[in-house]
């Protein structure tokens, strides 16, 4: 038996134990419907500046998150509410920018409430926490097969995730500040790992592989207006909106992973993702590439964000947080599915009761609206979204 199989083996055997042994755990994705999203309108925007900031890495992102508590005491959302945050800005490859309003039909208001807004404290913290829990994958047939091989790397140096041939879902702020996108933007490519011979002149020899990255140009690009701060109004970025969606120029071959909406916060447990962290991996998509998997539990959660300590550093950014449950199929036991539930945002500061402050690694929760707005930016048709 080979290595590469013991391996696999034993990463699948983990994530069945790990599902199987949490008790009150949802064991199979149901059927649900969801509100329908229709563009209403679309105007044209001037020529970004490409001027956003990076993440500063000694400062860490200055902001603290209103936290359980405070948020269970903010209002129900409006529809036009989340209507104006799901209207979404579009920006092509040649930097025209456009806006989209939108409509949204089946809105259930309970479900949602005011997004949580932030406000500025520098402070500087690690993103692993005691032990380091991630696991380095290096093996070449390994990491160019699913569902690492759905990670993805950005030019911009974060993380992504692959979710259909052309699609990649990944976090608002890996290409957008709030206020402006960023400089490395203008050219953005997203890579993905593949083998490749490296003996080309013995044939009869066993050829020795290498992973290394194969890059795809980015032609367009999909932000929700909940992560966009605009001088007409007051609001600040919402972290519950930090993702994006990159379309790129050519399809590619590698396996997506599909879409999901996040299970209840009573039902989910454990989360996994994969990504790029850069004290694992060289920035330059260079050398012996690595993808560095984790999975953990969910600490806490809001009906946008999961608060969780999954080790991360810097790089890990914009990975597809997914879980694995069995497909529902008319009663019967279907099979074993792993669905994006969520995109990694970082780490942040979360306020709790009586104004403490506990730091956690958060991660934006795809919820029914989140999901019908990816899946239009995805496929451009509202009968194929009616339902997940």
């Amino acid at each position: 038996i080979s290595m590469i199989s013991i391996l696999g083996s034993s990463f699948y055997l983990m994530e069945v134990f790990l599902f199987l042994s949490l008790s009150g755990m949802v064991y199979s994705w149901s059927r649900r419907s969801l509100p329908v999203l229709l563009d209403r309108h679309t105007e044209l925007l001037n020529t970004p500046l490409f001027k956003g900031l990076e993440e500063d890495e000694e400062r860490g992102r200055a902001e603290t998150l209103c936290g359980i508590e405070c948020q269970s005491a903010l209002p129900p959302m409006s529809q036009p509410e989340q209507e104006r945050i799901l209207g979404y800005e579009t920006m092509y490859a040649n930097g025209t920018r456009t806006q989209t309003e939108i409509t949204l039909q089946g809105f259930n208001n309970t479900a949602a409430r005011t997004p949580a807004r932030t406000s500025a404290h520098i402070r500087k913290k690690r993103q692993v926490y005691g032990a380091d829990g991630r696991f380095v994958i290096s093996d070449s047939q390994f990491i160019t097969n699913y569902p690492f091989s759905s990670a993805v790397r950005l030019s911009t140096g974060c993380s992504g995730v692959l979710v259909s041939p052309k699609h990649v879902l990944t976090a608002a702020h890996c290409v957008h500040d709030g206020r402006d996108y960023l400089g490395g933007v203008r050219k953005l490519k997203v890579g993905l790992l593949k083998e490749r011979s490296l003996n080309r002149i013995r044939r009869s020899a066993e050829a020795k592989k290498q992973p290394v990255f194969r890059w795809s140009r980015v032609k367009q690009m999909h932000i929700p207006k909940g992560w966009i701060h605009t001088d007409s109004s007051a609001n600040s970025v919402s972290p519950d909106y930090d993702y994006a969606l990159l379309v790129l120029k050519r399809p590619v071959k590698q396996k997506h992973m599909e879409l999901g909406v996040a299970p209840s916060p009573k039902s989910l447990a454990r989360i996994h993702f994969s990504s790029y962290d850069a004290d694992k991996s060289l920035l330059d998509g260079s050398g012996d590439e690595k993808v560095v998997y984790r999975f953990c539990s969910v600490t806490e959660e809001s009906n946008d964000l999961m608060y969780q300590h999954c080790d991360a550093q810097r790089g890990a950014t914009g990975a597809g947080v997914y879980i694995r449950l069995r497909q529902e199929l008319g009663g019967r036991k279907g099979k074993w599915q792993r669905r994006v539930i969520g995109v990694f945002s970082g780490h942040q500061w979360v306020e709790l009761e009586e104004g403490k402050e506990v730091d956690f690694n958060v991660a934006v929760r795809i919820t029914p609206p989140k999901y019908a707005q990816i899946c239009h930016w995805i496929h451009g048709d509202p009968s194929l979204c009616r339902e997940v």
